[in-house]
C-alpha cells in the first residue's frame, strides 16, 4: 500500500508542477517569437518604423539582415532561407525575381492607394507602403572651397567644371541606382541618356559600393554632389552645410514589402503589413525620421504634403522595359564606365 500511495503522490506532485509551469513556457514561447526582415535598406533607415511598431501592444520583435539585392536574391535562392518571413526593399527587380521563382505568398485586399504604385506583375504579392524621388545631395562648404555652383539636373552634372567633383554608385551594385539611371534613360531616350551617363561619369572621384554610401562620402567631404533616393538625403540635413533638390522630373520609388512563401509567422507578418498601411503607420511612415513619404495622401498643412503631391503626378517608370533590360543596363554601365573609370577621367 505504501508503495501505491508514494506513487500516487508523485504523479500528483509531477502534474501539479507541470500545470504551474505551462502557462510560463506558453507566455515565454509568445514572448521569444521573432520576425525576422530581409532589406536592401541600411540599419538606419529601418530602425524608427521598427522602434515605433515594438511599442504596440502584442507586438512581436523585428530582426533585420541587412544586404545589397544580389546578395538577398542568392540567399533567397537557397535552401537557408526558410527562416525569413519578410522583404522589404525599393526593388522591384528583386522581387519580380522572387516572384518567377514562386517565393512570394499572395496578399490580398490591399490599400489601392498601395497598390497603384506598384507595377502590375508583383501586385498580387506585393504592397508599397512608402514612396521616394530621386535628386542631388549637395555638400554646400564643399562647392564654396572649389567656387562652384550648386548643379541641379543631370544635364549639369555633365559640365566640366565638376571634374573629380561628384559621386554616384553602380547599378550592378544598387537596385536604387539602377531605377535612377533608368529614368534618365526613359526620360531622354536610349542614346542620349548613355551621353549623359557618360559625360557625368568623367566628373566622377569614385563609384560608390552602395547607394547610401553616396550620401555618406558627400557628407564627409570627398565629393561635392551626387544623385542619391532622397530617404537617404533627408536623414542628413540636420546638417547645415547639406542640402537637396530633386530633380525636375523625378520618377516615384516605392518601397516594396512581402511575406515569403516559408515564413513560420505569417500572421505575425500580415499584422506587421497591415500597421504600416494603418493611418497611425502611415502618419509614422510620413514624419522625418524616415525621410520618405506614405503611400497616402498627407494632410494639406503638412509642410511635405507640396512635394508629395509633385511625386504623386510623375507618370511611372516602364518597369517591363526595366526587368527586360535589367542585365544589359547593368552591364553596358560596367563595361563603359565602373571599368574603366580612371581613362574617363584621363579623357
Amino acid at each position: 500500500m505504501n508503495w501505491i500511495t508514494n506513487r500516487i503522490f508523485f504523479w500528483k506532485r509531477f502534474w501539479t508542477i507541470l500545470l504551474c509551469f505551462m502557462p510560463l513556457s506558453v507566455s515565454s514561447l509568445v514572448q521569444g517569437k521573432e520576425l525576422v526582415m530581409a532589406t536592401t535598406f541600411s540599419p538606419g533607415a529601418t530602425a524608427w518604423i521598427i522602434q515605433r511598431w515594438q511599442t504596440e501592444p502584442g507586438s512581436v520583435a523585428i530582426r533585420t539582415l541587412n544586404r545589397t539585392s544580389g546578395s538577398l536574391e542568392q540567399l533567397l535562392d537557397s535552401a537557408n532561407a526558410d527562416n525569413i518571413d519578410l522583404i522589404l526593399t525599393s526593388s522591384p527587380m528583386l522581387l519580380q525575381h522572387l516572384q518567377e521563382r514562386q517565393k512570394l505568398a499572395p496578399f490580398d485586399n490591399a490599400l489601392p492607394e498601395s497598390q497603384r504604385l506598384v507595377p502590375d506583375s508583383i501586385r498580387g504579392t506585393s504592397l508599397a507602403v512608402t514612396m521616394s524621388g530621386f535628386g542631388l545631395l549637395l555638400n554646400r562648404s564643399a562647392l564654396a572651397v572649389r567656387h562652384l555652383s550648386p548643379p541641379a539636373n543631370w544635364g549639369d552634372l555633365t559640365q566640366p567644371e565638376y571634374q573629380n567633383a561628384l559621386l554616384m554608385s553602380s547599378p550592378s551594385r544598387s537596385d536604387t541606382n539602377h531605377l535612377m539611371a533608368e529614368s534618365l534613360l526613359q526620360q531622354k531616350g536610349w542614346e542620349e541618356g548613355w551621353r549623359t551617363l557618360l559625360a557625368s561619369a568623367g566628373n566622377l572621384v569614385t563609384i560608390s559600393s552602395r547607394s547610401f554610401g553616396v550620401a555618406g562620402n558627400i557628407k564627409s567631404g570627398l565629393g561635392v554632389a551626387g544623385p542619391v533616393i532622397d530617404n537617404y538625403a533627408n536623414l542628413l540635413l540636420d546638417d547645415p552645410q547639406l542640402s537637396f533638390t530633386y530633380f525636375p522630373r523625378s520618377a516615384v520609388s516605392p518601397t516594396y514589402v512581402a511575406i515569403l512563401k516559408n515564413s513560420q509567422n505569417v500572421n505575425e507578418a500580415h499584422r506587421f503589413i497591415r500597421y504600416l498601411l494603418s493611418p497611425e503607420g502611415q502618419q509614422i511612415l510620413g514624419d522625418a525620421n524616415t525621410g520618405k513619404y506614405p503611400v497616402t495622401q498627407l494632410a494639406l498643412d503638412n509642410p511635405r504634403a507640396a512635394q508629395q503631391a509633385i511625386l504623386m503626378n510623375q507618370p511611372p517608370l516602364n518597369y517591363r522595359l526595366i526587368f527586360k533590360r535589367q542585365q544589359l543596363v547593368q552591364r553596358m554601365f560596367d563595361t563603359s564606365i565602373s571599368f574603366r573609370l580612371a581613362q574617363l577621367k584621363d579623357a
